[in-house]
């Protein structure tokens, strides 16, 4: 009964906004285990176009090999969620329920259209690996700026804190630090809008 009421609030999108300190970008957090509901503001004339480009994401895993029953569910929600034209405007998104939490980011740069390639291939990085402690995939760095890069790390343990952490240096245009070892590379193919030139006055 409870696991199909949380799945049910996965599918459906209940929404809490956690505010942080003004230097950070807002986290938009799918929490799973509230009821609370908040109807995010749409903008699908903001959702971007672009070239289509296979890129090199990096993929950690670290920690022994565990399972989590709502992994699957909640990463599907949370494809739908990006997937969704309603909501270009969030480039950062948590979802937390119990002892997973899974903390991403989508840089505004990028095409929904990217969404399920990006989604599909962890799911099968994960399948493939049977699931760890800790997994991350990122597309970061060589210029590229937040507009411009992806993230999502997944966590088992409970600490939302290691995912923030993670998750804002993304939204900083970073490359987050990973504990654990690039098991590999993966290639996508994205599409994602070009990098806006800025003019010197």
């Amino acid at each position: 009964m409870i696991r199909s009421f949380l799945i049910s609030i996965v599918l459906a999108l209940a929404v809490a906004v956690h505010c942080y300190p003004a230097q950070y970008p807002k986290i938009t957090v799918l929490d799973l285990t509230s009821r609370n509901a908040v109807q995010l503001e749409s903008r699908q004339e903001l959702c971007p176009s672009g070239d289509q480009r296979s890129v090199s994401f990096e993929f950690y895993a670290s920690g022994a090999n565990s399972t989590h029953e709502l992994l699957q569910d909640a990463l599907q929600g949370l494809q739908s969620f990006f997937e969704d034209p309603d909501y270009c405007l969030k480039d950062m998104v948590s979802i937390r329920v119990l002892d997973l939490t899974i903390a991403s980011f989508i840089g505004k740069g990028v095409a929904k259209s990217s969404v399920k390639p990006i989604f599909s291939q962890l799911k099968e990085k994960i399948s493939s690996l049977g699931m760890v402690h800790g997994t991350t995939m990122q597309l970061c760095g060589n210029g590229r700026t937040s507009e411009h890069t992806v993230g999502i790390t997944i966590d088992t343990s409970g600490d939302a804190t290691a995912t923030e952490k993670i998750q804002r240096a993304w939204g900083r245009g970073e490359c987050a630090e990973v504990s654990g070892l690039v098991t590999s590379t993966v290639e996508i193919s994205i599409e994602e809008a070009a990098v806006a030139e800025t003019t010197q006055i």
